[in-house]
């Protein structure tokens, strides 16, 4: 079992779990068994196998990614349980911001950001979170929510007849869980370098802008939304340029 507690092993988990490539161990701070729970409960609904049929996905490949998907609870649920989130040389669980701090914009339950925004380039949730206008919870139930409605990679590649069932399902199989689905396909040859650009372009333009799910939500509205895009793209060319 300490295998499973590996950095990289639980790195890996992290970005299988939420479903962002740029996520890190230390987005566990903060979070308890409880809120892993709930998130996981709302991802296996949407890759059950049982709902291949309605969602018109194969049942192989929804199995596969379910697997992946528990696997990846197995590994954070261990790690948050013992603080392995700790291992990033931060406390497992941050300090209680003083109460005249706290955002009041958002009415989330979980734990609010303490300490400045991070230098580096930041996702819009993760801007959002880091300038403490919500809290954890509500960073992870929209990041997940933007995982459950984008479009996949293969599902794309199976509208353009870049690949078929078969393929899908032997690029899950052979997708370490430190890959992405497309770099696998590519690895395989099962798609060409000009086929992985177009659906990669084609699920960028179908895919919802994460501040979509703010407005649905009644979390912000549409013009703080775009004040706070323009804000984290202007943080983010600082960043590039530091």
């Amino acid at each position: 079992m300490e295998n499973l507690l590996k950095p990289s092993v639980v790195l890996s988990a992290c970005r299988t779990f939420f479903g962002d490539d740029q996520a890190t161990v230390g987005w566990l701070h903060g979070i308890k068994t409880d809120d892993l729970s709930a998130t996981f409960r709302k991802r296996a609904f949407s890759l059950h196998p049982d709902r291949a049929g309605a969602i018109g996905r194969s049942r192989a490949a929804l199995e596969q990614e379910f697997k992946r998907l528990h696997g990846a609870f197995r590994v954070l649920m261990r790690a948050v349980t013992l603080g392995v989130a700790g291992s990033e040389k931060e406390p497992s669980r941050p300090p209680p911001r003083p109460a005249h701090t706290r955002s009041t914009e958002t009415p989330g339950t979980g734990r609010f950001h303490s300490g400045r925004i991070p230098d580096g380039e930041l996702r819009l949730a993760q801007f959002l979170y880091y300038s403490r206008i919500i809290d954890w919870r509500t960073m992870i139930d929209a990041i997940t929510w933007q995982y459950r409605v984008r479009p996949k990679v293969g599902e794309i590649g199976r509208a353009y007849r870049f690949m078929d069932a078969p393929a899908v399902f032997r690029v899950l199989r052979a997708s370490p869980r430190s890959e992405r689905f497309g770099d696998t396909a590519l690895r395989l040859g099962i798609l060409s370098g000009h086929q992985l650009n177009v659906v990669l372009g084609k699920q960028l333009q179908l895919n919802y802008p994460i501040g979509r799910f703010f407005v649905e939500n009644g979390l912000l509205n549409r013009a703080r939304v775009e004040s706070l895009v323009d804000q984290n793209r202007r943080h983010n060319v600082r960043a590039r340029h530091t």
